[in-house]
């Protein structure tokens, strides 16, 4: 019934599931999980107040990626933290500017900012240039986002999704001008660049948790819950595995192996 080298394999994915399961119904049971205080999502609130007191818009954008590509959950984790970003400007009455790169994206984004106004209570606030497709080709993209961070005068420039060439040019142009720069990205040939040019940063999946941690998510965090779960799972086989090979004892490699 099981093909050989994958029982190990299937048993693995069941405990993760099961633990995604568990965390999910107590949740709904009201547990609470703690969360670690990551600093780049705090100061979101800090950059929104900012614009507020400046009188001056809030620009973000989820990269050059495509939904569609294997970059894809980098951009609807970008589109999560864009939820709570644009209710709190819905809000506060703060001019916001959502830039996209791909059509794709590009609707995705006008119907998660829509419905943030929305559920701000202000849906008469919303604008159809809140949301501007600028090109789908990298710098020209590049070239349009810091001519509409120049000419609209940002206060704060929240840059999180998959970025590739134009990253890092936005950052500093959003930096030039004076405006807060919150970035976040699992692209790892970008992180540096982003550590070195923005003042707030969430390193790889720190992205991830921003739907459980800005807008208190209870499937968001059990999902969380349940990572932390398979990751203890995953130690625990490592450290267990290397103890019992330094003794010779290949019981666990010859289970896993099944």
């Amino acid at each position: 019934m099981f093909i050989e080298g994958r029982i190990a394999a299937f048993i693995s994915l069941l405990f993760i599931a099961a633990a995604l399961l568990y965390y999910m119904s107590r949740m709904r049971g009201g547990l609470k999980y703690p969360l670690r205080r990551l600093a780049a999502l705090d100061a979101i609130d800090k950059a929104i107040g900012t614009a507020t007191e400046r009188g001056r818009p809030v620009f973000f954008t989820s990269g050059d990626g495509d939904v569609v590509a294997a970059e894809g959950t980098q951009v609807l984790a970008g589109l999560d933290v864009l939820t709570y970003v644009a209710e709190k400007c819905a809000t506060y009455n703060v001019k916001l500017i959502a830039a996209t790169s791909k059509p794709n994206v590009h609707t995705i984004t006008e119907e998660v900012v829509r419905t943030a106004y929305a559920t701000a209570g202000r849906p008469e606030a919303y604008q159809p240039d809140s949301v501007q497709f600028l090109s789908d080709q990298q710098m020209a993209y590049c070239a349009a986002t810091l001519d509409l961070m120049r000419k609209e005068k940002v206060a704060a420039a929240i840059l999180i999704g998959p970025f590739f060439r134009p990253g890092l040019i936005i950052a500093d142009g959003a930096a030039e001008i004076g405006a807060i720069t919150i970035a976040g990205t699992a692209r790892m040939s970008q992180l540096p660049l982003f550590v070195a040019s923005c003042d707030y940063c969430l390193l790889g999946e720190e992205m991830y948790a921003g739907s459980a941690y800005l807008n208190n998510d209870a499937t968001a965090i059990a999902n969380i819950a349940g990572q932390d779960a398979a990751k203890l799972y995953a130690v625990a086989l490592i450290l267990i595995g290397a103890l019992l090979s330094t003794v010779k004892v290949e019981f666990l490699i010859n289970l896993l192996k099944r």
